[in-house]
């Protein structure tokens, strides 16, 4: 049973929430609703270029018309009697369109508190995530519409030493 009380607490919810405050405070994103294509979020509007409060792994600069998937997650989960660094969750099935589109994921790392305070964030391409998800993939069962999933830390991809849980990043407008 989970611990979430609200509606807006639900992972599902908070993924919604933190999509929608990134498109309202990138300027190069547009929305990209789920009609049009269930794997990614958003795409470039123009070129996007890393800055202190979106730092880029790998590349320097995203070209217009790249889908984005923006994925987020908590800075610290419970697990079972202690305390472990949050994870993205990944579907293989859009990975794999992403991958195939030459997107990139747009990684949020959040404080789980009202209005999600963004703690890190990080622009980095599916193909380097591809590569830190290998071995890790595995299968669900269930009614569930994915097959196999992955999970990755946040502290595989951005470096903790860089994050400070009482300084937030990306203010709203």
């Amino acid at each position: 049973m989970s611990s979430r009380t609200s509606p807006l607490e639900s992972s599902k919810a908070s993924g919604d929430f933190l999509e929608a405050e990134i498109v309202q405070v990138i300027d190069a994103l547009e929305y990209v609703g789920d009609r049009t294509a269930t794997w990614h979020d958003a795409r470039t509007t123009a070129v996007l270029e890393a800055s202190r409060s979106l730092p880029f792994y790998g590349i320097v600069l995203v070209e217009p018309k790249t889908p984005i998937e923006i994925k987020g997650c908590q800075i610290e989960t419970s697990n079972g009697s202690r305390s472990t660094r949050g994870r993205f969750y990944v579907k293989r099935g859009a990975h794999e369109q992403l991958l195939e589109a030459g997107g990139m994921y747009l990684l949020v790392v959040y404080l789980p508190r009202p209005g999600l305070p963004q703690v890190a964030r990080a622009i980095v391409p599916a193909t380097l995530v591809d590569e830190l998800l290998s071995g890790r993939w595995y299968d669900v069962s269930g009614s569930r519409s994915e097959q196999e999933v992955a999970k990755l830390a946040w502290s595989h991809v951005i470096d903790p030493a860089g994050v400070d849980p009482s300084v937030t990043v990306g203010c709203r407008r």
